[in-house]
C-alpha cells in the first residue's frame, strides 16, 4: 500500500500564540482554539478556520496542528506554531498573500499537509486518515450504513489525495499484502482476501452492495477512483457489523464529497487504446457543500499473445475485449446530514478463452443507480439506501440478451448509549431479482440486530460484539470479540476471533440459464465458524532511518462453502461441500527518511504466504485461483514536487480447478512510475507516468485467459489551488 509521502521537520523557531486553546469540550461544541499569525508593520491579518474531521466526518482525538510560515524558511529563517489537544474548530490569523504550510496530526493517523496563502477570510477542512493497520474505534468507516467495525485490521485511502498514483481501485489493493485482484473475461476485476472466494468479499458503495447478485462476485473495474472519496478494506469476517456476505472481508467505498470551491479534472492514454476523463466540481458554503464528478473511460485490449491451447504457441491478437463506462456521482452534505446519487454503466465484450471461438461475439452490459441519504452525529448514526441493476449478456450475434434485474433496499441505524461505552443498532434488507429465464420475482429480506461495547483498562482494551440476522428459515449468530494491547507509543499487539455467514446468491438459487446451467433451490447458506487473527504493529527510530513493521497470522474455517460443480453430462450446479480451511501469514515492513522534509526516500517489503483448502473431511484441494505465496518490494524517492517509484512484485503459482490437477506457473514483474507537480497561476497540475510489466513477462491470472504485457499509462490532472 502507497500512502502518503513522508516528510522531514525543518527546525523551527517557535512565535508567539496570540490565543491558545481556552476550553476543550467534546465534539462540535467544543469551543475554537485561536491563535494569531505573524504580523509585520503593514502587513494584514486574514482569518482563516480549520477543521480537522476523520474520515467519517467526525472529529478527531488528540489532534494537533502546526502552522510554517514558509517565506520565512525560504529566507532562511523559521517560524512555528503548534497547538494540542485540540477538539475543536481552529481559528488563525496569517497574514494576507503569505503562503503557509500546515501540518495535522493525531494519534493513529497520517499525518495531513496543506498549504494556504490566504487573501481573504477562508474556512479549511483537513480530513485525517487512519494509519495502515490501524485499530480503529467503534466510529462510523465511511460505510453509509451504520458504525463500523471494533478493533481489527483494516487499511484506508483518501482517493482525492492518491488521484495520481492510483486510477483504478484494483490498482490500490494490489499493493495490500494478503490480497489478490483477479482479472476475468472482458476486464472484470474480483476481489480475494486472505485466501477467501471473492463470493465472500463484501464490497459497498455509500450502503449499497455491488457483488453480483447473480454470482456473488463485486466487480471492481466498474468504479473509477476519481469518483470516491475513500476507501476502506476491513479484515475478516464482518458480518457483526455488516450482515450477510462479509465472510472473509468488506470492502467500504464512499462517493466523492464536494469540498472547497472549483473544478478539476484529468485526462489518461494509455496502451491498448486505453483513454479515460474525468471531471469534477465543488461548491462549499459553511456546513454545506456540494460536489459532482463525471469520469468516462474505454479501452480496446487488442493485445497480442501467444497461444498455449494451440500446438506451436501460435501468436494471436485479443479480439472481443474492448470496454467502455461511464460514471456519474452527486454529493451534498449539509452539517450532519449527507445525500448521494451515482450512476455507473458499462459495456464490454466477454472473450471466450484461447483457442476458441465460442464467444467472440458475446457482450455483456450493466447498469446501476444508487441513492443514498444518513445523518451521522456524535451518538447517533443511520442512513438508507436504494440500488438498481440490470445485468445484461448475449452469448453471440444470432442469440437474443438476456437480462436480470436486482433492487436492493436497506436501512441501517446505531447509536451509543448515555454514560456507557455501548453501541446498539439494527438493519434491514430487502433484495429483489426479475428478469428472463427467472420465475417470477423472488426475493428475501433479511433483518438484524447488534450491539458492541468497548471495555478499556489501562493500555488493554477489548471489544466484544454480537449480531443477530433473520431471513426466512434462517438465524445466524455472529459473535466477535476483539482486544488489543498498547505496549508503548509505537507497539500495540491485537487479537479477534469471530464469526461469519454468507447467503446463497440469486444465481445459485434461481437462475435457470440455457447455458448448462442449473440453480439449486436447496442450498444451505455458508458459515464462518471459526475466523482467528493476530497481530503486531511495532516502530522505531534506528539512527537517521524509522523502522516500521506490522505482521499479522489468521485462521479460517468456513462450513458448507458454496461451489458449482459439473455433473456427469457436463450441466454445472451449486452444491454446499463440507468445509473451506485458510490460514496464513502476511506482513509489511517499512523504512524511511525520518520527520517532513522536501527530500526524501522510503522502502517497502510486503507479502504473504497462505494456504486455502476446500472439500470434504480429509480429502481437501488447493482453492483455484488462489496463490500460495505473494510478495512485493517497493522503493520510492522524492525531491520537492517530483518522486519516482519501482515496484517488484512477485505471485506464486495456482491451481486451475478443485481437482487440483493443472496449475499455472508464478511470475514476477516490475513496475515503474513518476509523478511531479506543479502551480501555474492558481491551478495545480499533476503528471503522473507508469509502465506496467516492464520486462513484458507474458502470464495468465485465469486458464487460457491471457493477460497483455507491458503497458504505459500516463496521466494529467488540474485542479483549483485551494480546493
Amino acid at each position: 500500500m502507497m500512502a502518503g509521502r513522508l516528510h522531514r521537520k525543518p527546525r523551527l523557531l517557535a512565535y508567539r500564540v496570540a490565543g491558545r486553546l481556552a476550553a476543550c469540550l467534546s465534539g462540535v461544541l467544543a469551543a475554537p482554539a485561536t491563535m494569531s499569525g505573524i504580523q509585520q508593520d503593514g502587513q494584514r491579518e486574514v482569518p482563516v478556520t480549520v477543521h480537522l474531521v476523520s474520515e467519517g466526518g467526525g472529529p478527531v482525538t488528540g489532534a494537533s496542528l502546526s502552522v510554517v510560515r514558509l517565506s520565512l524558511l525560504r529566507d532562511g529563517g523559521a517560524s512555528d506554531t503548534s497547538i494540542a489537544a485540540m477538539t475543536g474548530p481552529v481559528e488563525l490569523a496569517l497574514e494576507a498573500g503569505t503562503r503557509y504550510r500546515l501540518v495535522a496530526r493525531a494519534p493513529a493517523h497520517r499525518d495531513r499537509v496543506a498549504e494556504v496563502q490566504p487573501s481573504r477570510a477562508t474556512t479549511l477542512r483537513m480530513v485525517l486518515s487512519v494509519d495502515p493497520y490501524e485499530l480503529p474505534p467503534i466510529v462510523a468507516t465511511g460505510d453509509r450504513m451504520g458504525a463500523g467495525p471494533p478493533v481489527r485490521s483494516a487499511i484506508r485511502i483518501q482517493f482525492r489525495e492518491e488521484s495520481l498514483t492510483y486510477a483504478t481501485v484494483a490498482e490500490w489493493l494490489a499493493d495490500v499484502p494478503g490480497v489478490s485482484v483477479r482479472r476475468g473475461a472482458g476486464g472484470r476485476q474480483a476481489l480475494s482476501v486472505r485466501g477467501s472466494r471473492p463470493e465472500d468479499v463484501l464490497v459497498l458503495l455509500d450502503g449499497v452492495p455491488l457483488n453480483d447478485p447473480l454470482t456473488g462476485r463485486a466487480d471492481l473495474s466498474m468504479i473509477p477512483t476519481s469518483t470516491l472519496e475513500s476507501g476502506t478494506l476491513v479484515f475478516g469476517a464482518g458480518s457483526a457489523s455488516y450482515g450477510s456476505g462479509a465472510a472473509a472481508g468488506a470492502l467500504l467505498l464512499s462517493s466523492r464529497v464536494g469540498k472547497g470551491r472549483g473544478v478539476g479534472g484529468a485526462v489518461r492514454m494509455g496502451s491498448f487504446g486505453d483513454a479515460g476523463l474525468d471531471v469534477q466540481a465543488d461548491a462549499a458554503a459553511g456546513e454545506r457543500r456540494l460536489g459532482v464528478s463525471f469520469a468516462a473511460e474505454r479501452v480496446r485490449n487488442d493485445f497480442s499473445f501467444r497461444n498455449p491451447a494451440v500446438s506451436g504457441e501460435t501468436t494471436e491478437v485479443r479480439t472481443n475485449a474492448d470496454a467502455a463506462s461511464v460514471h456519474g456521482a452527486l454529493e451534498g452534505a449539509a452539517g450532519p446530514l449527507h445525500a448521494s446519487l451515482r450512476f455507473d454503466a458499462a459495456e464490454r465484450g466477454v472473450p471466450g478463452r484461447a483457442g476458441t471461438s465460442l464467444f467472440e461475439s458475446a457482450r455483456a452490459a450493466d447498469q446501476s443507480w444508487i441513492a443514498a441519504a444518513g445523518l451521522t452525529t456524535h451518538s447517533v448514526r443511520a442512513s438508507g439506501s436504494y440500488g438498481w441493476r440490470s445485468v445484461g449478456y448475449r452469448a453471440s450475434a444470432a442469440d437474443p440478451a438476456s437480462t436480470q434485474y436486482v433492487q436492493d433496499f436497506r436501512l441501517a441505524a446505531d447509536g451509543d448509549l448515555p454514560a456507557v461505552p455501548v453501541v446498539i443498532g439494527a438493519r434491514l434488507a430487502r433484495e429483489t431479482v426479475q428478469g428472463d429465464r427467472i420465475d417470477g420475482a423472488p426475493g428475501r429480506t433479511v433483518v438484524g440486530v447488534r450491539t458492541a461495547a468497548s471495555l478499556s483498562a489501562g493500555s488493554f482494551r477489548m471489544d466484544p460484539q454480537l449480531s443477530l440476522d433473520f431471513s426466512d428459515d434462517l438465524v445466524a449468530a455472529s459473535p466477535e470479540l476483539s482486544a488489543t494491547w498498547l505496549a508503548s507509543t509505537r507497539t500495540r499487539v491485537w487479537g479477534r476471533l469471530g464469526q461469519g455467514f454468507r447467503l446463497p446468491t440469486f444465481g445459485d438459487l434461481y437462475f435457470a440459464s440455457q447455458y448448462r446451467l442449473r440453480p439449486n433451490p436447496d442450498l444451505a447458506p455458508e458459515r464462518t465458524t471459526f475466523d482467528l487473527e493476530a497481530g503486531a504493529r511495532t516502530g522505531a527510530a534506528l539512527g537517521a532511518v524509522d523502522l516500521e513493521a506490522t505482521a499479522t497470522a489468521w485462521a479460517r474455517r468456513t462450513e458448507s462453502p458454496i461451489v458449482w460443480l459439473p455433473s456427469s453430462v457436463a450441466v454445472w450446479s451449486p452444491t454446499n461441500l463440507g468445509e473451506l480451511r485458510a490460514t496464513g501469514i502476511d506482513f509489511l515492513i517499512q523504512v524511511a527518511a525520518p520527520g517532513v522534509a522536501p527530500v526524501g526516500w522510503r522502502a517497502q517489503v510486503a507479502g504473504a504466504i497462505q494456504r486455502s483448502r476446500v472439500g470434504f473431511g480429509s480429502n481437501r484441494n488447493p482453492l483455484p485461483y488462489e496463490p500460495q505465496s505473494t510478495a512485493r518490494l517497493s522503493l520510492e524517492g522524492w525531491s520537492g514536487a517530483l518522486g519516482g517509484r519501482i515496484d517488484l512484485r512477485h505471485t506464486g503459482s495456482r491451481t486451475t480447478g478443485l481437482a487440483g490437477t493443472r496449475s499455472l506457473a508464478g511470475f514476477r514483474t516490475v513496475d515503474l512510475s513518476a509523478r511531479h507537480h506543479f502551480r501555474s497561476r492558481n491551478l495545480r497540475f499533476g503528471l503522473f507516468l507508469k509502465v506496467e510489466n516492464v520486462l513484458d513477462r507474458r502470464f495468465q491470472l485465469t486458464e487460457l485467459f491471457p493477460e497483455p504485457g507491458r503497458r504505459l499509462t500516463a496521466r494529467l490532472e488540474a485542479r483549483r489551488a485551494d480546493s
